[in-house]
């Protein structure tokens, strides 16, 4: 038996784990004004990236920037730590750009460590949780390795990969956390006893290689992207490291052929490997064996920071031996002779079923104890962040007797992911996609403050000083909107100076906000009409674009929100159930035949059952109705 100073010691709340869940969760907890403890196996690992180093993309960097709006910290800390930021989908409608930053890894850990230091409430400790304590079947504390008590009013568990973590890479495996840190074993253990419903499963990373010992010439080049907005309102000036490009290569059929022959040393394909992984980002050997005419595929580039040598082959996860992976990386183009540093390899680790959760992100069944991140059965740091804000948020409000914090689906997509793995059977990591809501127009990245920092405010995570910044930015950005709908000028003079109108204006006034409907005007193309320039920062710019382009699907987007609110208690009777309207999608008819729901919001719930199908049962419902009134 491992014996310590068996000190009893007492908090408010208690954070276990400081990845990025748990760095949101205790920066969150103590704004919020609850004496806080973070807990964390070593302290030089905070807020580490053991996967890519980057932050957002689609649907990902639509989180970071609620994170940011609720006044949380990933964005601001990547915005200061980037060494590259590019937005992504710029040829698409702004529902789906997301901005993407390569962060400095090293950076980005001391940064998040700097801002942990500096918030007050909150309190580190190196220390390895071994136990949950509870009473009468509440959460009231935790136990450490060295047999420390803890006492705490609520705890959050963050453990990412670490639960009963093991490794597989080839043949070999071994219990560990991520490589080089020992896994949480007992912890996991711990949890499984208390009565928490645990799943097994798997993800990977590939290899990383020296920068040195690849030709990059022939390679196609990623650049840095300047006029990229920051992630947050609070990032100042951004970045003050150089920025570093990415680079693009591919697999080949001589790639193929060697994975082919060393299948079976893949731990996954052996079978060695029973937790399950992500199907969208898949390993080489997914790849190889389930797209089998396929050619070639994609492999990323990234640097890891400012000054190092390291370079992570996006693309590449893998549980294949070392020898094979050095095999198949000199196949690439440009890889001819790299030399790799770290190999890559698969982890299994525990998860918690998320339907044991409450919207809170608290357990159903052991009150005072909340989850956040990869426990939660979630894939990437930004899902892990999110979740780790709101669960220190309601934490704090469950100490301090304040209202908890419930998201909405259709007000964020945080609040979509939160109903989504807590009322969905969860088969696989989960992870966001724009794609998953039907009100993505109405949560585009641009006006996250808009929807969510009065409620940052209210849970005190924002400050009133900040809080009124932000209210005179949303006034600015409708003003602005307004001088769009009320500034007007002849057709003909307008055409003059924006080329691409020339010849399709009907005669007659135009206002500006009819131009800039048009696909061809950007707000750009408008400034030279105003008598001073519209100012703001580069997402308000953004939001007043969106606002006036969008208007009329906005508008519709709006109806239809409302009409899913009032319809989501409707009943759906048995014989519609029975009997379900034509045109709907083939997966949508099989699930809804296996769930048979109650209501239209247990329809719109059902994983794989679309909008469109959701509204083909309703007016189904209604003429039902109809005709039974008759």
């Amino acid at each position: 038996m491992v014996t310590g100073t068996g000190k009893n010691l007492s908090t408010q709340v208690i954070v276990v784990g400081a990845g990025h869940a748990g760095c949101e969760a205790a920066v969150a907890a103590a704004r919020a004004g609850a004496e806080t403890l973070l807990l964390t196996i070593d302290l030089d690992t905070i807020a580490l990236m053991p996967c890519n180093p980057s932050v957002g993309g689609q649907g990902k960097g639509q989180l970071v920037r609620e994170i940011d709006a609720l006044g949380g910290e990933m964005g601001r800390v990547a915005d200061l730590t980037s060494i590259q930021t590019r937005l992504l989908n710029t040829r698409k409608g702004f529902a789906v750009q997301a901005i993407r930053v390569q962060s400095d890894k090293e950076a980005y850990s001391r940064t998040m460590l700097m801002t942990l230091h500096k918030t007050l409430n909150l309190s580190l400790l190196q220390a390895m949780v071994t136990e949950i304590l509870c009473e009468n079947g509440r959460a009231v504390g935790v136990r450490t390795m060295m047999g420390d008590t803890w006492r705490a009013q609520a705890v959050i568990i963050c453990p990412g990969t670490f639960l009963r973590g093991m490794i597989h890479i080839g043949p070999i495996s071994f219990p560990a956390g991520r490589a080089g840190e020992p896994p949480a074993e007992a912890l996991g253990n711990n949890l499984s006893g208390i009565g928490l419903p645990m799943l097994r499963f798997k993800t990977g990373t590939p290899p990383r290689v020296d920068e040195q010992t690849i030709e990059f010439s022939g390679l196609e080049r990623q650049e840095d992207e300047p006029e990229t907005p920051l992630f947050s309102l609070w990032s100042g000036a951004g970045s003050p490291l150089p920025r570093r490009p990415c680079h693009l290569t591919h697999t080949g059929p001589e790639t193929h052929a060697i994975v082919r022959r060393h299948m079976h040393e893949s731990a996954l394909m052996a079978g060695l490997i029973k937790g399950v992984g992500p199907r969208y980002c898949p390993s080489i050997e997914d790849k190889v064996s389930k797209f089998p005419t396929r050619e070639h595929h994609k492999v990323f580039l990234e640097p890891e920071g400012a000054s190092s040598r390291e370079v992570y082959l996006q693309g590449l996860s893998t549980s294949l031996p070392e020898s094979v992976q050095e095999e198949y990386v000199r196949s690439l183009p440009g890889l001819e002779h790299a030399r790799i540093t770290r190999p890559g390899y698969a982890i299994e680790y525990d998860v918690v079923d998320p339907g044991d959760l409450f919207p809170t992100m608290e357990s159903k069944r052991i009150p005072g104890l909340f989850l956040a991140g990869q426990i939660n059965g979630t894939s990437g740091y930004e899902e892990a962040a999110a979740q780790g804000l709101l669960a220190g948020c309601n934490a704090a409000a469950s100490v301090l007797g304040r209202p908890l914090l419930i998201l909405p689906s259709d007000r964020s997509f945080i609040g979509l992911m939160i109903e989504e793995i807590t009322t969905r059977s969860l088969i696989e990591p989960y992870r966001v996609f724009t794609s998953r809501s039907p009100f993505r127009l109405h949560l585009r990245m641009s006006n996250a403050e808009e929807r969510l920092s009065g409620l940052g405010h209210s849970s005190g995570l924002i400050s009133e000083e900040r809080f009124e910044r932000l209210e005179a930015r949303t006034e600015a950005i409708v003003s602005s909107e307004r001088i769009l709908e009320n500034t007007a000028f002849d057709a003909s003079f307008a055409a003059s100076r924006i080329p691409a109108l020339a010849g399709s204006l009907p005669p007659g006034k135009v206002r500006l906000s009819q131009l800039l409907k048009r696909p061809e005007v950007g707000l750009s193309d408008l400034q030279q009409f105003l008598e001073a320039p519209v100012c703001g920062d580069c997402l308000a710019l953004l939001e007043l674009e969106a606002r006036v382009k969008y208007s009329g699907y906005l508008v519709q987007e709006r109806k239809e929100m409302i009409l899913r609110r009032e319809m989501s208690d409707l009943p759906i009777p048995a014989g519609i159930l029975s009997e379900l309207p034509g045109g709907l999608s083939t997966e949508a008819r099989l699930k809804v035949q296996a769930v048979r729901p109650g209501t239209i919001g247990d329809l719109s719930r059902i994983p794989g059952v679309r909008a469109s199908d959701v509204a083909l049962v309703v007016m189904a419902v209604r003429r039902r109705q109809r005709s039974d009134g008759e």
